[in-house]
């Protein structure tokens, strides 16, 4: 066995066992319940099976032997079978992170075109090379149309490069950037591989975008609110704690939807659930800096701010509403969505409890629930 081929099966191999380690990870926190989680899994397994079809192929290629030929036209066949498959899971996985509908990739077919494509080439590549031919003395070749499979696997890339860069907004900073860095390393592994025959980095870059893509989509959860993917109470408390160790001065806001409950019951829990997704989006694009967003529980919203005057608090209030207004949110029940927007303060030297600042802020935002409601009667009272 050459060196060369030892190495380029060698990095396969690591990349495939680093890939399944991950997934046992996965499989041991019992962590796969959503339809994005699923599709992760799916993409771990495929790719892991790549890389590993594709190192058997490094051995067995130029072993002149009826069985060596054999193995090394079918694991290619499969390598040039999957490649589009999980390309495919790629696109299905991010459109859901983005959407969070399962109808849409049912929809878009579940962007499988490029897999279709890839499956007529490979049937016809059976009976006449046009992707790859292994020649009588077991020497894997390149054949004209294998630019169409990779060129099908690029138009689907930029496409759903497209609609990340699009929907920027509907999506929480650490996920944006991981989702661009999961299509990075694939399209750079895979430019590489076309340009410089003979090297293999498709496969183990794509590893690495499913490993950075485990450390900042995937492994947030525990922090993170399942819905809104804001921050949780106990994230907060522990911030709030923390701040006060550390004898900062920081305000609590408390925010609360008004007649939430009357939006469930005439439209439904699903249209509730991505109001309150939406919402958490837009606070999300409110506090940018020196600020903890969370989840206090149903539809009520704690944000911990500091380095600001306490007259700078209602100017956020403004800016949720006009946020509210913009149309990049593509939710129609946003728009006439009301909350009510109370505050506490923690001072130098001050003894509060932190429970004694969330229930000022809570009153406070009761306040002016009763002002926002007062409002609307006399405003329908004619």
């Amino acid at each position: 066995m050459s060196v060369e081929k030892f190495v380029m099966f060698d990095i396969n191999f690591y990349a495939a066992f680093f890939l399944f380690t991950i997934l046992i990870t996965i499989y041991a926190k019992k962590d796969v319940y959503s339809y994005s989680s699923k599709m992760f899994k799916f993409i771990i397994i495929t790719n892991i099976i790549l890389l590993l079809f594709e190192g058997v192929t490094f051995l067995y290629n130029g072993i002149n032997t009826e069985f060596a030929w054999y193995v090394n036209y079918i694991f290619n066949g499969v390598v040039f079978l999957l490649t589009p498959l999980v390309g495919s899971f790629w696109a299905s996985y991010i459109d859901h992170k983005i959407f969070n509908s399962k109808d849409r990739i049912k929809k878009r077919l579940y962007y499988l075109q490029p897999f279709i494509i890839g499956v007529i080439l490979s049937i016809f590549n059976i009976f006449y090379p046009v992707l790859y031919s292994i020649s009588e003395v077991n020497v894997y070749s390149r054949e004209p149309l294998i630019s169409v499979n990779i060129a099908t696997m690029y138009i689907l890339l930029f496409y759903i490069f497209y609609l990340v860069i699009r929907n920027r907004k509907l999506l929480e900073r650490n996920v944006f950037y991981g989702v661009v860095m999961f299509m990075v390393f694939p399209a750079i592994g895979g430019a590489i591989q076309m340009i410089f025959y003979g090297v293999s980095s498709l496969y183990s870059l794509m590893a690495l975008g499913v490993v950075v893509t485990y450390i900042f989509l995937e492994t947030v959860g525990s922090s993170k609110d399942y819905l809104t993917n804001l921050f949780t109470r106990i994230k907060s408390d522990e911030y709030i704690k923390n701040m006060m160790d550390r004898n900062l001065e920081f305000y609590v806001i408390m925010i609360d939807l008004d007649n939430f409950k009357k939006l469930n019951d005439k439209y439904g829990h699903s249209s509730g659930d991505s109001v309150l997704k939406s919402f958490g989006i837009v606070l999300q694009n409110v506090f940018t800096e020196n600020a903890l967003v969370s989840r206090f529980g149903g539809d009520e919203f704690l944000i911990i701010v500091s380095e600001v005057e306490e007259e700078e608090l209602l100017e956020y209030k403004k800016l949720i509403d006009e946020e509210l207004t913009k149309k990049e949110y593509r939710n129609k029940l946003l728009k006439d969505i009301g909350f009510s927007f109370g505050y506490s303060s923690y001072k130098l030297d001050d003894e509060k409890t932190m429970d004694q600042l969330i229930v000022e802020a809570d009153d406070f935002m009761y306040k002016d629930k009763a002002i926002n409601k007062n409002y609307k009667r006399r405003k329908n009272d004619r």
